[in-house]
């Protein structure tokens, strides 16, 4: 039987623990001009379809993670970070209005 080959981990992060760069696709295709590569040669070189090269530089595609890892050791660019989960926002407490409670307000209905 042979062995099933695990794509490569982002320091040892899980695949639901990265995420796109921002402008990813921009990136990806200054860094495919500056290496003076047609997207046909990237796709070649990444080993996927001239298309999806296509929609990846036009921000219309968000490539499978072992496709971005290639195309970050081809362009030598970083497009996968850690995910970063923001905490919520803790809402001030605010102190109480000094004054009546609602007990007062009722206490005082019923006094009535």
């Amino acid at each position: 039987m042979p062995l099933k080959k695990q794509a490569p981990r982002l320091a040892g992060k899980e695949e639901s623990d990265v995420e796109y760069v921002e402008d990813f696709g921009i990136l990806v295709r200054r860094a495919r001009e500056a290496l003076g590569l047609s997207q046909a040669e990237l796709a070649v070189q990444v080993k996927t379809k001239e298309t999806v090269i296509k929609k990846i530089e036009q921000g219309e595609f968000n490539p499978p993670i072992d496709l971005a890892r290639r195309l970050e050791k081809t362009l030598k660019i970083v497009i996968l970070q850690e995910s970063v989960e923001e905490s919520p926002k803790q809402i001030p407490k605010k102190p109480l209005p000094s004054g009546y409670t609602i007990e007062d307000v009722l206490k005082r209905q019923q006094s009535k």
